[in-house]
Parts: C-alpha cells; structure tokens; sequence
C-alpha cells in the first residue's frame, strides 16, 4: 500500500463520512428521525468520569461531554471503514457490472455500506449503545435514517476510493 493509496481511501472516508453526518442531521427536514451519531460517540466514548456520584457510562446524569472529540471519532471510523473497503473487503461483494446504469463501484460501495448499517443495528446499536435493536430505542424509523445514510457512506467511498489490484 504506499501513500497515494492510502490518502484517497482516508479522502474517500473523510468524504463519506461528511455525508453520512449531513444527512443525519439533515433527516428531520424531509420528515424521518434526525441522528446525531457525533453526539452520541461523544457520550459513550467520553462521558466516562472518575468523579464520584456520577454512574459509569454515559448515563443522563454524566457530565455533558464536548462535541468534537465525538465527530473526530466518528471521522477515524469512517476512514478506517474506507481503508478496510478499499483494501480488502471489495473483492467479496459480487458486482461486476452497472446495476440500473450506476457504476458498479458506486453499488459495491452502497452494498458495503448496508453491511456496516446492519452490523451496527444488529451489534453495536443494542449492545454498546443500549439504543434498541436498529435503534427502535431512538424512533421507531430511525433505522430508515440509518440506512439512508450509511448508504450515501458507502456510495461516496465506492465512488472516490481505489480499490487494490
């Protein structure tokens, strides 16, 4: 892998990632369940707290955390997702040609993407969040903002990423 491999698939996450979270927070403006995934990795990643009275976890009674160590993780994971695409896991997803005149590359992004949204609903969401089962905990169709947006993730990472030989 040298360097030039690498930074497109950092770029292709960067990229990917802005619209995953644009579209989060953007949802409510066309009716479906606005999440804000920088927030919620901000309380559970540093809402931990030494000080006494206050529960371990991010619970209610945690101190508000601050916004941007969450987006800055939600960034590293989005990278690394594209790296992992972009180095690994596209030679398994069977597109080879255009599905309904879109680049096959664009669909095996998307495919890749409604992987790493199933993944997160069926064990991340439930388990380490505690928010429902494709998060049912935040709106009963939150699960279609996710979709939606971890979709548009994987769309731009199949679009910018390369993909190695």
């Amino acid at each position: 892998m040298d360097i030039e491999f690498f930074a497109m698939s950092a770029f292709a996450g960067l990229m990917g990632t802005y619209a995953l979270l644009s579209l989060a927070n953007w949802a409510d403006s066309i009716g479906m369940p606005r999440l804000d995934f920088s927030r919620a990795m901000a309380n559970c990643t540093f809402a931990r707290t030494f000080d006494k009275g206050v529960a371990p976890g991010a619970g209610v009674e945690a101190p508000n955390t601050p916004y941007w160590p969450g987006m800055a993780v939600i960034m590293v994971n989005g990278i690394f997702f594209a790296l992992l695409y972009s180095s690994w896991t596209h030679q398994y997803i069977p597109v080879d040609s255009a599905v309904f005149g879109i680049a096959p590359n664009i669909v095996k992004g998307a495919i890749w993407g409604v992987v790493l949204w199933f993944v997160s609903g069926v064990f991340y969401v439930p388990f380490y969040l505690r928010e429902g089962f494709m998060l049912t905990g935040i709106h009963p169709w939150a699960w279609l903002t996710s979709l939606k947006v971890h979709g548009a993730y994987g769309m731009m990472v199949g679009w910018i990423a390369p993909v190695a030989a």
